[in-house]
């Protein structure tokens, strides 16, 4: 890195790498305690007064990263809760299946033989702009283990919440009052003109500011940016080719199918007319001997 000091202020124009990058995230969160602060008192609901401390479980290096390294992050919250806050902005068939794994993961935090008393409330937080969950779209939802017939919750130590980043739209008071919005337009601005709008007179913001510009310059840094966006980018595009080849297999089965069918159709309307003929052939004979 270079310790030349800059200023998003300064900066203009496009954005390359957001906060919606996960290394940029995690990054940013791990060197902005104001940031972070205020970023998990909005997602929790609390005032900052509330919170004494929060400690990153996973901190990253990024001369040691690889492209395959994970960049949830993973914090504890007053020594009491564990969060597990990740970034998802590509399409993820198995994004729900995963992200239960990665809640029991996070939650299993104590060692063989200890007391189950230890165990840490802990919440997965995801962030994304994909649609990730059926039905009726949410800007902040949260799941957690119910009772299916009252609803009644089995524990609310142990759940899943997501934030949407494309359903601002749909956000309620809560969701304003607690910055929830505001935070989602932070990650979603993607000039440094609509960033400086958004942090004008936020110290927190302007550290953040400051870290992703940092980040944005140093060449190395992009270098590590880039082949990682690529390498998700490739991923995505496996999928989704994947999902369209194995959906023109299933169209051309389907047509074939429906062309046996209709032969079948063919031979049982020929088969159907035989039997008439024949029936019609056997009254006649059956008349004539009369």
């Amino acid at each position: 890195m270079s310790n030349k000091k800059i200023s998003y202020k300064d900066a203009t124009g496009v954005i390359e790498f957001t906060l919606k990058s996960d290394i940029m995230f995690h990054y940013v969160m791990q060197k902005s305690k104001a940031a972070l602060l205020g970023l998990v008192c909005s997602l929790k609901g609390l005032s900052p007064s509330e919170v004494r401390d929060i400690i990153v479980v996973n901190p990253i290096e990024l001369n040691n990263m690889t492209k395959e390294t994970v960049m949830d992050l993973k914090l504890i919250l007053n020594n009491n809760e564990i969060l597990n806050i990740e970034l998802q902005v590509y399409t993820d068939k198995y994004w729900i299946q995963r992200s239960i794994l990665y809640l029991c993961r996070a939650y299993d935090s104590i060692g063989e033989g200890d007391d189950y008393s230890k165990l840490k409330a802990t919440t997965h937080i995801c962030i994304t702009d994909q649609d990730l969950i059926p039905g009726e779209p949410e800007f902040y939802s949260e799941y957690l283990l119910l009772n299916t017939n009252n609803h009644t919750p089995y524990t609310k130590k142990f759940g899943i919440k997501v934030l949407s980043l494309n359903q601002t739209h749909i956000a309620t008071e809560d969701d304003v009052s607690n910055n929830l919005v505001y935070w989602a337009s932070i990650f979603k601005a993607t000039t440094w003109e609509e960033f400086k709008a958004l942090a004008a007179g936020n110290p927190a913001m302007e550290e953040v500011g400051d870290l992703i510009l940092e980040l944005n310059t140093d060449n190395q840094t992009k270098e590590l940016l880039e082949g990682q966006r690529r390498y998700r980018e490739m991923m995505a595009s496996q999928y989704t080719a994947g999902y369209t080849d194995a959906e023109d297999n299933y169209k051309s089965i389907i047509a074939d199918k429906d062309a046996t069918i209709a032969n079948m159709g063919v031979t049982i309307a020929d088969k159907d007319a035989e039997i008439a003929e024949l029936k019609k052939a056997l009254n006649d004979i059956k008349r004539q001997s009369k």
